[in-house]
C-alpha cells in the first residue's frame, strides 16, 4: 500500500509534458506563484523564445557597438534602446523577457487571469486558445510537438524586426562616430 501511495504521489509531483496546450498551460502554475518571468520565458512557444533570443542578441550587439564607438554623452537614453533599454543591459534572454514583462505588466496579466481552464477553442492546427475561469484568454502555439504560451508572440515578433532596423542605423552611426574620431584624433 506504501509503494502504491509514493507511486501516485511522484506521478503527481512530476512536471507535465508539453504534448497538449492544457499541460503547457498548466505548466505555468509555478511561475505563477512565484510571479516569475524567467520561469514564464522558459514556458514560451518556440517561436516567442527564438524572437526574445534574437531581441537579446541584438540589443547586445548594439549594446558593444554603443559603448565602443558611441561618445559618452551619446551612450545612455531611450534614444538607443527606446522601451527596451533596461533589458539591453540584461545578461541572458530570461533576463530579456522579463525587463520585456515589467516595462508591460505582464506578470500582473497572466496572474491576475490565470486560473482553471474553462474553455479551449482550437484556432487551428497549430495554435489554441485557453480561456480561464477567470474570463481570461491566453493564446498557445505549437512547434515540433511542443506547446507554449504565445501571447505575446505577435508583439515580440514585431519588436524583433523592429529593433533589427534599430540596429542598422547604430552600425551606420557606430561607422560615422569612427570616422569622426580617427578624423581628429588621427588614431
Amino acid at each position: 500500500m506504501l509503494a502504491v501511495l509514493l507511486a501516485a504521489f511522484a506521478c503527481a509531483s512530476e512536471a507535465r509534458d508539453r504534448s497538449t496546450a492544457e499541460n503547457a498551460f498548466a505548466r505555468l502554475a509555478p511561475c505563477v506563484d512565484r510571479s516569475d518571468a524567467r520561469c514564464v520565458y522558459a514556458e514560451l512557444d518556440r517561436d516567442s523564445r527564438w524572437s526574445i533570443q534574437t531581441i537579446h542578441r541584438t540589443l547586445a550587439e548594439m549594446r558593444a557597438l554603443v559603448e565602443r564607438s558611441y561618445p559618452a554623452d551619446r551612450r545612455a537614453g531611450p534614444k538607443i534602446y527606446g522601451a527596451w533599454e533596461t533589458a539591453a543591459a540584461q545578461a541572458d534572454a530570461a533576463g530579456t523577457f522579463a525587463a520585456f514583462c515589467a516595462s508591460r505588466g505582464c506578470m500582473t496579466e497572466i496572474v491576475a487571469g490565470f486560473g482553471a481552464v474553462a474553455n479551449v477553442k482550437n484556432v487551428d492546427a497549430g495554435r489554441a486558445q485557453i480561456t480561464t475561469t477567470r474570463g481570461r484568454t491566453f493564446t498557445l502555439a505549437a512547434a515540433d510537438g511542443a506547446w507554449g504560451l504565445a501571447t505575446y508572440g505577435a508583439e515580440l515578433a514585431a519588436e524583433k524586426i523592429r529593433l533589427a532596423d534599430k540596429l542598422a542605423q547604430v552600425r551606420i552611426d557606430a561607422r560615422e562616430f569612427d570616422e569622426q574620431r580617427r578624423a581628429t584624433d588621427g588614431k
